[in-house]
């Protein structure tokens, strides 16, 4: 047996096993980063559901909001009650001033519900986004993959023709 067809054995040994070992590599690399992904998305999803579905009138500064206009709203009808006995006003002009406390009462609440609207479509969209993400990385992945796959073939086409030319067919 001749040297060069060790050295030919020998190259086509060494580029089978790296590709073999790169495949396995690849392979594993794949799987770990499938893994993260879907981490990432589950923890996406969650902070979605936690953040979107969350009861927005239940938060802190909705709530000082509301204790606010509860506060004045009883201040205004104390001052209405001592003005009524004080002045003799007739019951239906301190039935009109409660009415303006209650339109404010009502556009505090109509304004913290616009505000939970924004805040909605804010977390939605942050949320569209991160999807987008995730999806163009997958397509990013796929694309390479694709690359690789197609250089693993032609590399290992190229190696089986580099061993059959380089053997000496019948002169051994």
């Amino acid at each position: 047996m001749s040297l060069s067809m060790v050295f030919t054995g020998l190259n086509g040994a060494l580029g089978l096993y790296s590709g073999v070992k790169g495949v396995l590599d690849k392979n594993a690399a794949s799987k770990k980063a499938k893994e993260l992904r879907n981490k990432a998305k589950a923890e996406e999803d969650a902070w979605y559901k936690r953040n979107y579905y969350g009861n927005f009138l239940d938060s802190t500064a909705a709530r000082a909001a509301m204790k606010r206009v509860e506060n004045s709203l009883r201040r205004n009808n104390e001052q209405n009650r001592a003005h009524s006995i004080v002045m003799g006003t007739t019951p239906e002009y301190s039935i009109a001033r409660n009415e303006q406390g209650l339109r404010s009462m009502e556009n505090a609440v109509t304004n913290l519900a616009a505000q939970d609207d924004n805040r909605k479509n804010q977390i939605d969209a942050i949320h569209r986004q991160n999807k987008n993400a995730f999806l163009n990385s997958e397509l990013n992945e796929l694309a390479i993959d694709e690359k690789m796959a197609t250089s693993a073939a032609n590399n290992g086409y190229n190696l089986f023709q580099n061993a059959l030319l380089g053997a000496s067919w019948g002169k051994e």
